[in-house]
């Protein structure tokens, strides 16, 4: 029995299932630590939003009420420092009684036609002496004590909220001047007080709250006295003031936080934005169950993700585990001899190959370096019988030098087992030919690799490309010196060069598509040794004839191009340099994307050049200005990202070294 215990615990924790249960309790382990920093990551971004959102909100709120009161006290003071306004309220103290009658009837009047529900007009010594709803004049110390306020401050001052029937209102106390003195610095002799009608502008605002995500509500809130009160709108769509437990006073600005509701029911994410003139708080709320229910989603989505992935690694890890214990049981020997099989025949094809191919060709043993075949073209090659060369080395047959090389070659195949290539120069008789040596890795048989090696005599295509090379560069530099020879491009060429490859690096283009905007920059300017000298050295406006003269230069350059083979496709670049996007450029009026970057490059450098230069009809222009110019014309005649980028480059250190070598001004 005991032995038994011990056989079943020595299979259960042996080191492979060992690993095997430490990688799936890891994998569980990673898989709680993510699932855990996820979801405090996407508990923070939520509230975070939620945060900006309710800023957001009531930011926007609390500007379109505080617009609104605004505009109410601009009309209140309007009414009251209006001339004819003071002076038909003189008439209410007139001991005439149709004066005074007249007076109290534009009174109402001026209330009325300015947008406000009623008016009333104290004197400074807290009578009423005018009122638009006939009310008595009845002892009110809070009116009393803000009509003493206003006359001692001389600013307008806002009332609490407060009911007038079922209209809600608050009164703006506005000081009154007298009425024959022009400025302010008299005292006020009355104060106006107007009621501004609410119910319109708070129902508006409290409606909001119906579109408003997460189920947020709105609130408007106001400090009376030591208690604070709400706007409620109720079912019927009235409005009324409701006394909320939570007080307000001397609080400024609530920042976004977790705590408990107005009513103190429940906990809310809330913040509120204060509107100091009327002391008034904008405030929203969000229940954290929204925000709960959200996390609670995301949790389980995440989980039944984190479950997929965790088990198709488990599966995967016990895939790998039963494939790897049954292959243990596969006797080596018979995989040797499956793969012997295909290596024989692998080798006697590739012999076969060899023989038949015209180029000399070698098979060496990598680790000695003795050949294992030689066809008939490398006896013939190396001038050494087919039957002597088996078993020889590269130092034997081949000179120190090349031998050396091609050991390098050997190495290097060795190291990678990747193929190798590399050109050499060798004398074979009193001949010099240049060999193209291709070494790439075989298997000889199943234990020894191998090295083919192909040799290949490119001497007379690689003496024509060198030829063809330094005829063509012959060309060029001709064609250059012509250029810079004529008058206003000296140095024209140049700046456009280093500046064409300055924005093409910037606008991240290719090696191969600076190279191609570098070479069509030193070439662009070659026909114009075609234009007649006394058009290009004309000094004042050139005739439309003149101008279909000069514009034949790119014409001019690109049959002098046309028998020159590049590798790129410069003359088409050249060709359309002159082009423009809205197609009012030429020779072929292309426009928009017919235009190539590289074409829209040169445009823009070409202008850039010609502006910085001196004329015999202007003065040159600096960096900045000849940018200016050219954005002027941006995405109508040059590409806005092409001038962008030249902008920039001339905002860089080595754009102004540019600048400064080819004595611009920046």
């Amino acid at each position: 029995m005991w032995n038994r215990i011990k056989n079943v615990v020595k299979v259960s924790f042996s080191v492979r299932n060992l690993i095997v249960a430490a990688a799936l309790i890891s994998i569980g382990f990673g898989a709680y630590y993510t699932l855990d920093y996820l979801w405090k990551d996407k508990e923070s971004l939520t509230i975070s939003k939620l945060k900006h959102y309710q800023g957001v909100v009531i930011e926007n709120e609390a500007e379109h009420l505080s617009s609104q009161l605004i505009s109410y006290v601009s009309r209140g003071n309007e009414l009251a420092r209006s001339r004819i306004f003071r002076v038909s309220v003189e008439g209410l103290t007139s001991r005439n009684k149709e004066t005074s009658e007249n007076a109290a009837e534009d009174f109402l009047n001026f209330v009325k036609v300015s947008g406000f529900s009623s008016g009333r007009l104290y004197e400074a010594d807290g009578k009423m002496s005018a009122s638009t709803s006939m009310t008595e004049n009845i002892d009110n110390p809070d009116v009393d004590a803000a009509v003493q306020k206003v006359l001692s401050s001389r600013t307008p001052s806002f009332s609490a909220l407060h009911l007038e029937g079922e209209e809600l209102v608050a009164d703006i106390y506005i000081p009154v001047f007298p009425a024959y003195i022009g400025t302010t610095a008299a005292a006020p002799e009355r104060v106006l007080v107007l009621s501004i009608p609410l119910n319109s502008m708070l129902s508006a605002f409290l409606g909001a709250q119906r579109s408003l995500e997460h189920r947020s509500r709105i609130h408007l809130i106001q400090q009376n006295g030591e208690a604070g009160e709400e706007v409620l709108l109720t079912y019927l769509d009235t409005l009324k003031l409701q006394t909320v437990k939570a007080s307000f006073k001397g609080i400024g600005d609530i920042s976004f936080g977790l705590r408990t509701d107005l009513n103190r029911a429940e906990k809310v994410y809330s913040s509120a934005l204060l509107i100091p003139v009327v002391n008034w708080w904008v405030m929203i709320e969000t229940d954290a169950s929204q925000i709960e229910a959200i996390m609670t989603d995301y949790k389980i989505y995440s989980i039944l993700i984190a479950m997929l992935g965790v088990g198709t690694v488990v599966f995967f890890i016990l895939t790998v585990r039963f494939i790897g214990s049954a292959q243990r049981y596969h006797s080596k020997s018979d995989s040797l001899e499956k793969q012997l099989v295909p290596l024989k025949q692998e080798l006697s094809f590739l012999r076969k190959v060899s023989s038949a191919l015209p180029d000399p060709v070698s098979i060496k043993n990598s680790e000695s370096g003795e050949y294992v075949f030689c066809n008939a073209a490398f006896a013939e090659f190396v001038e050494v019988k087919p039957q002597d060369l088996k078993g020889l080395t590269d130092n034997r047959v081949f000179d120190s030098a090349y031998a050396e090389v091609l050991g390098h070659g050997d190495q290097m195949v060795n190291m990678s087992g990747a193929p190798y290539s590399q050109d050499l120069t060798m004398s074979v008789g009193s001949r010099e030919m240049i060999v193209q040596v291709n070494s790439l890795p075989c298997r000889i048989d199943s234990g020894t690799e191998g090295i083919l090696t192909v040799y290949r005599d490119v001497t007379s295509e690689q003496t024509a490309a060198a030829k063809s090379i330094e005829v063509r560069q012959q060309v060029i530099n001709a064609l250059v010196r012509a250029v810079e020879s004529v008058p206003f491009l000296d140095g024209h060429t140049s700046l456009m060069r280093t500046m064409a490859i300055e924005i093409a690096e910037t606008l991240l283009l290719s090696d191969a598509e600076v190279a191609t905007v570098e070479a069509a920059a030193i070439l662009s300017q070659v026909g114009k040794t075609f234009v007649p000298k006394e058009i290009m050295q004309k000094e004042g406006k050139l005739t439309p004839e003149e101008i279909l003269e000069t514009q034949k230069y790119i014409e001019h350059t690109c049959n002098i191009l046309e028998g020159i083979k590049f590798d790129l496709p410069i003359t088409q670049t050249i060709s359309q340099m002159q082009e423009t996007l809205d197609g009012s450029g030429y020779p072929n009026k292309l426009r928009g994307n017919e235009i190539t970057i590289l074409a829209r490059i040169l445009g823009v450098t070409n202008t850039f050049s010609a502006l910085v230069q001196k004329r015999s009809y202007r003065k040159a222009k600096t960096a900045h200005q000849a940018v200016q110019i050219l954005q002027s014309m941006a995405d109508q005649k040059y590409d806005g990202a092409v001038i962008e980028a030249l902008g920039n480059v001339i905002e860089t250190q080595s754009g102004r070294a540019i600048l400064q070598a080819n004595n611009v001004d920046i």
